[in-house]
């Protein structure tokens, strides 16, 4: 796993939790995009999980 594959993660998580904490204090459409955009980085880090599982089965022995 690689440090892009990290920041994906951490960024959709963070930024998900950002959203579900705006949208409830009031700011419901900003809370929205953050979880939209928190949801759009963890896809985003799964593909890249995916893309380096497969890529690294040829690669073994």
């Amino acid at each position: 796993m690689n440090g892009a594959t990290l920041v994906l993660g951490i960024a959709g998580l963070v930024s998900f939790l950002a959203g579900a904490f705006l949208a409830s204090g009031g700011s419901r459409t900003t809370g929205i995009v953050l979880m939209v955009n928190g949801l759009i980085f963890q896809m985003l880090c799964l593909r890249q999980l995916k893309l380096n599982r497969t890529k690294d089965n040829g690669d073994a022995g």
